[in-house]
């Protein structure tokens, strides 16, 4: 798991071997300081990326708060699969980093509706929901079209959707070529 592997990597800085396996994913710390360390992601011999990650971000992992450690894959799990496409899933067993992660749920809550503005100088429109299966709730962020599709008390089908964090925050997200969201039953109009 990325989470311990982070921690054990820090951990082994100060000795001769400064890298760790993750699965196929090979971390090492290139240069290290007191108050960051440079840390190099490879798989099968590729480098992924380089990141510099703050030594008060990578002590905060030991002491993660109660609503993300739910949400981690646990070491003794038989399962470390973390693509879910084509199999069905409740929100009480979502994990982070897990993708194509498909269920029903109901829309409980429904954000109000603001303007962005992406990366590249686009204008989008975001708004998040909180959906709920009975097992759990996560909210969504939906976009653009998706956000007129969606209401409060709305059944809803999702396919291929991630869960990640953002800004502290699990959540899922949809891709925009690849996730789907589908209103199977829209909530009654009260009179």
């Amino acid at each position: 798991m990325l989470h311990d592997s982070l921690l054990e990597v820090k951990a082994h800085s100060k000795l001769i071997s400064r890298t760790v396996n993750c699965g196929d994913l090979k971390i090492e710390i290139r240069s290290g300081g007191a108050s960051s360390s440079m840390y190099m992601f490879s798989a099968k011999g590729r480098i992924l990326g380089q990141a510099d990650l703050q030594s008060e971000s990578i002590s905060k992992l030991t002491r993660l708060p109660a609503e993300f450690s739910s949400f981690l894959e646990a070491k003794d799990e038989h399962s470390t699969d973390s693509n879910r496409v084509g199999t069905t899933s409740e929100i009480s067993t979502l994990r982070y980093g897990w993708s194509g992660v498909t269920f029903k749920a109901r829309v409980m809550q429904k954000s109000s509706v603001r303007a962005v503005t992406s990366r590249d100088g686009t204008a989008l429109l975001v708004c998040e929901v909180t959906l709920s299966d009975g097992t759990g709730e996560i909210p969504l962020t939906v976009w653009n079209n998706q956000i007129s599709a969606v209401a409060k008390g709305d059944l809803i089908h999702i396919e291929n959707a991630r869960v990640r964090s953002f800004r502290g925050k699990i959540q899922l997200s949809l891709g925009r070529k690849t996730g789907i969201l589908t209103v199977l039953e829209h909530a009654p109009i009260p009179n």
